[in-house]
C-alpha cells in the first residue's frame, strides 16, 4: 500500500481523513456524555460497581462508557491508518527532508518511552513536508502541534495512572480517586479531540493543495 500513485494516495488520505474527523466528532459527543456520567458517579448518582444493578441510569452509563472505550480504540486505529497514508504520500512525492518510514511513523506509538517523543517528530515532519517545507506554513502549525502532542502525552500518562488506580481500587477513597482520574482524563481528551480534528483537516488539505505541486517541481 505504500507504493501507490501520489494522486491515489492523496485521495485515500482524504477518505480516511473524512472518516477520522467524523469519528472524532461523534467520539467527542460520547466522551462528553461519559464525563457527565463520571461526575454523576463521583456524586453517588450512578455506579458501575459489581453489586450495583445494571438498570436505569446505571445501564445507560455502562452503555455510554463502553461506547466511549470502543470509539476511542477505533479512532486510534484510524488515526494510525491516516498517519501511515500521510507519511506514504510524502515518501511517494520524494519531498527532501523525510527521515521516517511510513511504518515507523506509526510504529513509534508502540515503543515505550520513545512513544513520548518519536511520534511527535514524525508528525512534525509530516506537517512541514505536507506544506512543501513552506516556512510560514510550518511556523503556523507549531502551536497546534505542541498543544496536540502535549495533551496526547498527558492523556497517555493519566490513562496509565487511571488503569493502575482502577485495578487496585478497593476502598471507597481509592474508588473515588480512580473516578477523579477518569474525569481528568476525559477533560483532557475533550480538549484534545478538537485539536486532533484540526490537525487532520489541515494536513489533509495541505497534501491535497501543496504536496502535488512540491512533487512536480522536485
Amino acid at each position: 500500500m505504500t507504493d501507490m500513485i501520489l494522486g491515489d494516495g492523496i485521495a485515500l488520505l482524504q477518505r480516511r481523513g473524512r472518516f477520522l474527523r467524523n469519528l472524532l466528532l461523534f467520539g467527542w459527543i460520547v466522551l462528553a456524555l461519559a464525563c457527565v456520567g463520571q461526575i454523576a458517579e463521583l456524586n453517588g448518582l450512578v455506579s458501575l460497581d459489581e453489586d450495583a444493578p445494571v438498570v436505569g441510569l446505571n445501564a445507560l452509563y455502562l452503555g455510554i462508557s463502553a461506547s466511549d472505550a470502543l470509539l476511542a480504540f477505533a479512532t486510534f486505529v484510524i488515526f494510525c491508518m491516516w498517519t501511515y497514508r500521510a507519511a506514504a504520500n510524502i515518501k511517494a512525492a520524494r519531498v527532501p527532508g523525510w527521515t521516517f518510514t511510513p511504518a515507523w511513523a506509526v510504529g513509534w506509538h508502540f515503543v515505550p518511552i520513545a512513544n513520548f517523543f518519536k511520534p511527535y517528530q514524525a508528525m512534525r515532519q509530516i506537517w512541514a513536508l505536507s506544506h512543501g517545507g513552506d516556512t510560514e506554513g510550518v511556523r503556523a502549525g507549531q502551536t497546534l502541534l505542541i498543544l496536540w502532542w502535549g495533551l496526547w502525552s498527558f492523556s497517555i500518562a493519566v490513562g496509565t495512572l487511571l488503569g493502575m488506580a482502577a485495578a487496585d481500587a478497593v476502598t471507597p477513597d481509592e474508588k473515588r480517586e480512580a473516578i477523579i482520574l477518569a474525569i481528568v482524563n476525559s477533560v483532557i481528551n475533550l480538549i484534545l479531540y478538537p485539536l486532533a480534528l484540526r490537525l487532520v483537516a489541515r494536513v489533509t488539505a495541505a497534501q491535497r493543495e501543496r504536496l502535488t505541486a512540491a512533487h512536480i517541481f522536485t
